[in-house]
């Protein structure tokens, strides 16, 4: 893990490989494609600003939240503070503050949109594992792997392994840091919303519910 400047634990991944958030219709992955679809990729493209607050939540006790506002077209995007707000562009780590910035936003904004991201990131790999027990929900599911790799990102090398209903949509998953062979963290994706045409999961608990991560305040406009 590592510290915010406030002191705050900062969740644990910052895997974006590469991404870009245009619109992409399709990856090339047929998987990667329906996940994305199903989360309401298509609609992507008339969004012309996206706000949320992350916030997670450990033994009851709220331990991290911040609020964003992306602008996507443009790559802007609005940190907002207890006092104050800080502008910036995405991907502009010419300084500390800059970097720490695009690292939080690209944490929070994964958790948010990350089936859209098996479309836009490159440098990763998949492989479906075919039917399997969900280790959070005891659900039968369908097991996906999603590696990363070693050198572009935030946090190279990370995996990820979700499981999915058969509508294509994500039940639970695990983070792997650094590809470790146990997981880092495991949580359920539920609470799905439509955010205008964005069908996101704004609910996140881990097995024993001592760990929850959620959003508020969403807000998709074109």
């Amino acid at each position: 893990m590592q510290k915010l400047v406030t002191g705050i634990i900062l969740l644990f991944f910052f895997s974006q490989c590469n991404e870009s958030s245009s619109p992409a219709a399709s990856s090339g992955n047929e998987t990667a494609d329906k996940l994305a679809q199903s989360a309401g990729l298509k609609d992507f493209d008339k969004i012309t600003q996206l706000e949320f607050t992350f916030n997670v939540d450990k033994d009851s006790v709220t331990a991290t939240s911040r609020h964003w506002k992306w602008m996507p077209k443009t790559n802007d995007v609005v940190f907002y503070g207890e006092k104050d707000s800080v502008a910036f562009k995405r991907y502009d780590t010419s300084t500390t503050q800059l970097r720490e910035l695009n690292g939080q936003f690209t944490n929070d904004e994964y958790w948010l949109i990350f089936p859209f991201h098996l479309v836009w990131d490159k440098g990763m790999t998949m492989t479906d594992n075919g039917k399997s027990i969900g280790p959070v929900t005891g659900d039968s599911l369908n097991k996906i792997t999603i590696n990363y790799n070693k050198t572009d990102g935030f946090t190279p090398g990370d995996m990820y392994v979700v499981y999915t209903d058969d509508n294509n949509k994500i039940n639970e998953w695990e983070f792997h840091k650094g590809g470790s062979a146990d997981p880092s963290l495991m949580t359920t994706w539920e609470d799905y919303e439509n955010y205008d045409g964005l069908k996101l999961a704004t609910n996140h608990r881990s097995k024993d519910g001592s760990f929850r991560l959620y959003f508020t305040d969403v807000q998709a406009g074109e």
